[in-house]
Parts: structure tokens; C-alpha cells; sequence
């Protein structure tokens, strides 16, 4: 979905109405009351590209997940979300075909800016975040970032390896911040496959 022709509105310049922008941000509220990241979608017609006037909450599943399995999952709604793909898999398919696109995804966070953090970006960019704590960032295909954790935990010996060239290259990153601070909460945003 992202930077493809096909979807003009994943190139920015989007109008979102005042009132979609107002469902987002009750939305935003209701999840910081119940200590959870709050994560919706919002549609517009496909022949006005760039307008959003439809916004659609969805469940953050984080807690329920973690509750399951909190080994694999050990990160809580409020450091990260999770919603069922399957729904909203159905959701993009149906308003593309009514004419209707799911044109943005949202979530918010808990105690912190408002941005577009690492993990985001990585996940948009068919990378992936770390798969466990402390466990090596995927920010793009062909690109890992691994650190070894020195005295201060604050400050890592972090290397960059590319393996898409051969042989592998890596490079020592002048950075001595863990992943987890410079990839973010992991599972930020959900990959779509």
C-alpha cells in the first residue's frame, strides 16, 4: 500500500475531516484512560483520492495476546498494539471493492510524542522490528542492527549488517543506543501482508 500509484493517498497531502479528527482523537483518550494504545483506520472515496471522511476504531488485541502468551508476547497494550488481521484484511478488501479505501492507519502512544517512530517506518518499509527484547532490527530488507550490551544499558557496541551484498558488510554504528530505544516499542504498527 505504500508509494504505490495505485494509491495516490499514501503520498501524503491527505484532508481529513474535522470530525474524523475528532473520532481519532476520542479514540486517543479512551485509550490512554484504559492505559492501552488505541488503533483504528480511516476510509474515503476512491474518487476523491485524497479525502478521509470515515474513521473506524478497532480493538487493540495487545493485552489479550500477552495474556495468552507472554513469552512471545511481552509487550502490553500500552507499549505497543495488535488488532485482528483478519478483520481488517476483510475491511481493505471490501471498501476497495464499494469504492470506499481504507486510506490510513492509525494508533497512538501512551506518555510519548506523537511520531512516526523506527518500528513504524521499518514495518512500512517491509522491515521488521525486533523480534524479542534486546534481539536484533530488521529496518529494511537486506538490513540488521545487533548490539551487544556494554555496563551502562544505555550504551551498546551496535553494528549494521547488510546481507545483500556478498560477502555480508557490516559496519560499526556510531550509535551506542540499544534497539529497543532507536527501533521503538515492538509491534508499533501490524505488517500487511
Amino acid at each position: 500500500m505504500v508509494n504505490d500509484p495505485q494509491t495516490p493517498w499514501s503520498q501524503g497531502d491527505l484532508r481529513i475531516r474535522r470530525s474524523v479528527l475528532a473520532a481519532v482523537e476520542a479514540d486517543a483518550l479512551r485509550g490512554y484512560a484504559a492505559d492501552e494504545e488505541a488503533c483504528g483506520y480511516l476510509l474515503g472515496p476512491a474518487s476523491d483520492p485524497l479525502l478521509c471522511d470515515a474513521h473506524v476504531r478497532m480493538e487493540n488485541v495487545a493485552n489479550k495476546l500477552h495474556a495468552m502468551d507472554p513469552e512471545t508476547y511481552f509487550r502490553t497494550a500500552r507499549m505497543y498494539f495488535a488488532f485482528n488481521e483478519a478483520r481488517f484484511d476483510r475491511a481493505v478488501r471490501e471498501g476497495a471493492k464499494a469504492g470506499v479505501p481504507v486510506k490510513v492507519i492509525y494508533h497512538s502512544h501512551l506518555d510519548a510524542g506523537a511520531y512516526f517512530s523506527p518500528t513504524d517506518a521499518a514495518v512500512m518499509s517491509c522491515g521488521e522490528p525486533p523480534a524479542e527484547e534486546g534481539g536484533a532490527w530488521k529496518p529494511g530488507p537486506g538490513l540488521y542492527r545487533t548490539c551487544v550490551p556494554g555496563p551502562d544499558p544505555a550504551r551498546s557496541l551496535c553494528v549494521i549488517v547488510k546481507t545483500d551484498q556478498s560477502p555480508p558488510g557490516v559496519t560499526r554504528d556510531t550509535s551506542q543506543e540499544p534497539n529497543r530505544q532507536v527501533a521503538g516499542p515492538l509491534g508499533d504498527v501490524v505488517l500487511i501482508r
